[in-house]
Order: C-alpha cells, then sequence, then structure tokens
C-alpha cells in the first residue's frame, strides 16, 4: 500500500476510535511512524484527509443506493436494503458522529452528503411504494414518502442515538441490529400480516 493510501487508512482508524476532532495530523504521521512533512507532502490538512476519506464513504454508500431495483419488494428486501446501508455507516462511523461540525466545517462535504441522504430517502421510498402497490404495505402516499424520510432520518442518526443508551462495551453489531429493529418497527403497523411475523422473527433471530 502507498503512503497516501495508508495515511488515509490509518486516519479513518483513527478518527472511528477516537474520535475526529481528538486526532491531529500530527497523531496519524506518529501512528505511522512517518514525519508530518511527508504527510502533508501527499495532503496539505486534516480536512483534505477528510475530503478523501469521505469521497470514498460516497462510492461505497452510493454503490449500495443505486443497487438494482426490487421487481417484487419484500420486507426481506428492505431489511437487506438497511443492513447494506448500516455496515458502511458502521465502516465510516466517525463521519455520522460528528456529521453537523463537519458539515459546517467542509462546504463540499454538505452538498455531497445531503445529496446522498436524498438518495437514501428515495431508495427507501422505491421500497415502500413497491410494498404498497402489491397490497403488502397499507398507506397512502403522503404517509408512504413520510416513513421514507423517517428511514433516512434515523439510519443518519441512530450511532449518535446509541451511543447515548448503549455501555461502551455493548456490541457494535447488535448496535446495527437495533436500529434496524427500530426502522422496521415504524413501518409494521402498515404491514400485513405475513410481513409482520416476518419481522417478529427477524428480531428473535438478531435481537437475542
Amino acid at each position: 500500500m502507498k503512503t497516501k493510501e495508508r495515511i488515509l487508512t490509518t486516519a479513518l482508524r483513527l478518527f472511528n476510535e477516537e474520535g475526529e476532532p481528538n486526532v491531529t495530523t500530527n497523531h496519524i504521521a506518529d501512528e505511522m511512524d512517518i514525519s508530518p512533512g511527508n504527510l502533508y507532502y501527499h495532503y496539505k490538512s486534516k480536512d483534505d484527509i477528510i475530503w478523501q476519506i469521505f469521497l470514498q464513504y460516497e462510492k461505497q454508500i452510493k454503490e449500495v443506493l443505486d443497487a438494482p431495483d426490487f421487481n417484487h419488494a419484500s420486507m426481506k428486501d428492505m431489511w437487506l436494503y438497511l443492513n447494506m446501508v448500516f455496515d458502511v455507516i458502521v465502516e465510516y462511523r466517525f463521519l455520522y458522529r460528528n456529521l453537523i461540525q463537519l458539515m459546517n466545517r467542509i462546504e463540499f462535504l454538505k452538498r455531497h452528503f445531503r445529496h446522498i441522504l436524498a438518495l437514501k430517502s428515495e431508495k427507501a421510498l422505491l421500497i415502500l411504494e413497491q410494498l404498497r402497490q402489491e397490497g403488502t404495505l397499507s398507506a397512502d402516499q403522503r404517509t408512504t414518502a413520510n416513513l421514507a424520510d423517517q428511514i433516512a432520518l434515523t439510519s443518519t442518526f441512530w450511532l449518535n442515538y446509541s451511543v447515548a443508551i448503549f455501555d461502551d462495551n455493548f456490541d457494535e453489531q447488535k448496535k446495527l441490529s437495533h436500529g434496524i429493529f427500530h426502522i422496521l418497527q415504524m413501518i409494521a403497523p402498515f404491514l400485513d400480516e405475513k410481513q409482520r411475523t416476518f419481522l417478529d422473527e427477524l428480531s428473535k433471530q438478531f435481537l437475542s
């Protein structure tokens, strides 16, 4: 791995483990056993490093959000979609834990993240609309659109919420599962009996 790539990999790990505000370029250089000058040869500032990491995140999340459409949607499709989204969120979790500050600090990041939020909502709406058209989801168009926005909102801010309600030693995978479960429970009242039963089985499997 080239030094430029190693800087991003090391920075991502430190940002996730220590929190982005607590990590300086000197910390990154020390962790890599390189000089600060070597680091600045590749990246002019910490925000430059964050921006490059964000571009990696953006590429991965768009691959999830641009996945092929579902022909016959089910709650299993929604569950799989949310798992893929949360997997990327966890990999780049520092972005979500310090999102507002980063958006205020890095203008490009703000614009790009707004677009990602819109894509999250659009993908959720696509699945929900297909469920509604097939009679699996009983909700009007306005309610369906609101549910899609709530899915995007909850998935975006779940990590911050989980920090407040779970102990530090609580398993990260369980935090993810709880987030997905809470999102699916928002949809549950609008589902038919078969899909609600499926959700009950999922909760027993992944929250036990």
